[in-house]
Protein backbone atom coordinates (compact mmCIF):
# COMPACT_ATOMS: atom_id res chain seq x y z
CA UNK A 1 0.00 0.00 0.00
CA UNK A 2 0.85 3.42 -0.79
CA UNK A 3 0.55 6.78 0.94
CA UNK A 4 -2.07 8.72 -0.78
CA UNK A 5 -1.08 12.02 1.15
CA UNK A 6 2.33 13.35 1.26
CA UNK A 7 3.87 14.43 4.29
CA UNK A 8 5.28 18.17 4.80
CA UNK A 9 8.52 18.43 5.47
CA UNK A 10 10.35 20.44 7.39
CA UNK A 11 11.32 23.06 4.71
CA UNK A 12 7.98 23.14 3.26
CA UNK A 13 6.70 23.97 6.29
CA UNK A 14 4.98 27.45 7.08
CA UNK A 15 2.48 29.23 9.14
CA UNK A 16 0.72 27.28 10.92
CA UNK A 17 2.47 24.09 10.12
CA UNK A 18 5.97 25.40 11.51
CA UNK A 19 3.99 26.34 14.76
CA UNK A 20 2.50 22.58 15.28
CA UNK A 21 5.93 20.71 13.93
CA UNK A 22 7.74 23.59 16.21
CA UNK A 23 5.56 22.15 19.18
CA UNK A 24 5.62 18.66 17.88
CA UNK A 25 9.52 18.74 18.66
CA UNK A 26 9.27 20.51 21.75
CA UNK A 27 6.33 17.93 23.26
CA UNK A 28 7.65 14.66 21.65
CA UNK A 29 11.20 15.07 20.76
CA UNK A 30 10.16 15.03 16.81
CA UNK A 31 7.30 15.41 14.49
CA UNK A 32 5.73 11.79 13.86
CA UNK A 33 4.94 11.36 9.84
CA UNK A 34 1.21 11.09 10.73
CA UNK A 35 1.30 14.62 11.99
CA UNK A 36 3.29 15.98 8.65
CA UNK A 37 0.43 14.20 6.80
CA UNK A 38 -2.56 15.72 8.92
CA UNK A 39 -0.69 19.13 8.88
CA UNK A 40 -2.52 19.58 5.56
CA UNK A 41 -5.33 20.27 8.12
CA UNK A 42 -4.30 23.06 10.68
CA UNK A 43 -7.30 22.49 12.56
CA UNK A 44 -7.14 18.45 12.74
CA UNK A 45 -3.34 18.87 13.80
CA UNK A 46 -3.56 20.87 16.35
CA UNK A 47 -6.49 18.40 17.95
CA UNK A 48 -3.59 15.76 17.34
CA UNK A 49 -0.72 16.94 18.86
CA UNK A 50 -2.01 17.28 22.32
CA UNK A 51 -3.77 14.24 21.90
CA UNK A 52 -0.84 12.22 21.38
CA UNK A 53 1.09 14.38 23.70
CA UNK A 54 -1.23 13.40 26.92
CA UNK A 55 -1.54 9.66 25.70
CA UNK A 56 2.75 9.00 25.33
CA UNK A 57 4.15 11.83 27.48
CA UNK A 58 4.42 11.02 31.02
CA UNK A 59 4.92 14.76 31.56
CA UNK A 60 1.87 15.32 29.90
CA UNK A 61 -0.40 13.11 31.60
CA UNK A 62 0.47 10.14 30.59
CA UNK A 63 -0.51 7.56 33.41
CA UNK A 64 0.60 4.05 31.82
CA UNK A 65 3.26 2.15 31.56
CA UNK A 66 6.21 2.98 29.12
CA UNK A 67 6.44 -0.47 27.92
CA UNK A 68 2.46 -1.09 27.84
CA UNK A 69 2.70 2.06 25.52
CA UNK A 70 5.33 0.85 23.64
CA UNK A 71 4.27 -2.53 22.65
CA UNK A 72 0.56 -0.97 22.10
CA UNK A 73 2.62 1.33 19.25
CA UNK A 74 4.21 -1.88 17.81
CA UNK A 75 1.36 -3.69 17.50
CA UNK A 76 -0.77 -1.28 15.88
CA UNK A 77 1.97 -0.97 13.47
CA UNK A 78 2.13 -4.58 13.08
CA UNK A 79 -2.00 -4.73 12.90
CA UNK A 80 -1.80 -1.74 9.99
CA UNK A 81 0.58 -3.18 8.04
CA UNK A 82 3.42 -0.81 8.27
CA UNK A 83 7.00 -1.77 7.15
CA UNK A 84 9.25 0.15 9.61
Amino acid sequence: MTQRLRGISDDEATGTAREIFDSSNQLLGRTANLLRILAHSPQLARWFLPFVAAVRQPNAGAVSDVRLRNLAVLKTSTLNGCRY
